[in-house]
């Protein structure tokens, strides 16, 4: 049991006895592990809010990323609503307070958008790190939430969301927009696909509901439509689009697995109920924050960024 959990026990048990905050832990971790459900029994595709919620967010999507500086405002309110999911889910665990976390997180963003690719390396780079500390280098010293969780969020969220501006100031908003609807296609036939023809799960333990057949098909889907984007706008080859292509859209679905099994180590199912049938902003842009860094790193690897 870790210790963020551990303190939200003690925290609604502590009742002023003679031993406050005396709990009995449970034995078993996996007894209040979320249930896994079966996406197949009772759909109907148009009473699901998923999507009324999807439509509604690309027309929005659509509206912000008609030019550059719309864009940006977007990307500064998704920092604003995603920092504060974080914030909330790790209730007693962030040592920063929310406007430090915000400002912190938002400063690579506004660096390479305004500044350049130059001053963009130093967080990118220190994104193993945060891995790292998050997954285990704290967690004796009881500050493993506290610590690890504003550290980790500042290199993936702040690293993530400065690759998306990168490519934005850079690119352009087309570019931008097209590669960030390659991975929600790549979401929803993944998610369609293993709802009706899903048999062998993905990673159990981590996100349940995703499928080996799932992935596959969102895999193929996304790489068509990556590699045309890719082979359209930039200088590359079709071997390098294609391998590109296949990269970036393997990221995203780390990404997404990635933030799962963040958010099932402090047994929550959503970063929060802001999007009905979505989630929260962070569960919509999970896959970007890691596919987008990766793309950045190849095409300077290429010579594409000056």
């Amino acid at each position: 049991m870790n210790y963020l959990r551990f303190r939200k026990l003690y925290q609604a048990d502590n009742d002023g006895t003679f031993w406050p905050g005396y709990i009995e832990l449970p034995d078993n971790d996996t007894d209040s592990e979320p249930e896994e459900i079966d996406p197949k029994k009772n759909f109907n595709f148009l009473s699901n809010p998923r999507v009324y919620t999807g439509v509604a967010l690309l027309a929005l999507v659509t509206l912000f990323f008609l030019n550059k500086t719309t864009a940006l405002i977007l990307l500064v309110i998704v920092a604003l609503i995603a920092t504060k999911e974080w914030f909330d889910i790790f209730e007693y665990g962030i040592m920063l307070p929310y406007p430090l976390l915000l400002y912190a997180s938002l400063a690579p963003l506004i660096i390479v958008y305004f500044y350049g690719y130059e001053n963009y390396h130093i967080p990118f780079f220190i994104f193993p790190l945060g891995v790292v500390i998050y997954t285990g280098t704290f967690v004796e010293f009881g500050i493993y939430e506290k610590f690890g969780s504003s550290f980790l969020f500042l290199v993936w969220f702040g690293t993530g969301l400065g690759a998306i501006g990168y490519i934005l100031s850079n690119f352009g908003p087309l570019i931008t927009y097209l590669l960030l609807i390659s991975i929600s296609l790549s979401d929803i036939a993944a998610y369609e696909y293993g709802r009706r023809y899903g048999k062998r799960k993905l990673a159990k333990n981590i996100s349940p509901n995703k499928t080996v057949e799932g992935f596959l098909a969102g895999l193929i889907i996304g790489v068509v439509v990556n590699f045309f984007v890719l082979s359209n706008n930039l200088e590359l080859t079709f071997t390098q689009s294609l391998l590109l292509s296949v990269i970036f859209i393997l990221f995203a679905t780390l990404g997404d697995l990635f933030e799962s099994k963040i958010k099932r180590s402090v047994e929550v199912k959503d970063a929060s109920s802001l999007l009905p049938g979505h989630g929260g902003v962070l569960d919509r842009i999970d896959s970007q924050l890691l596919s987008f860094p990766v793309l950045v790193f190849f095409l300077h690897f290429l010579d594409l960024i000056q």
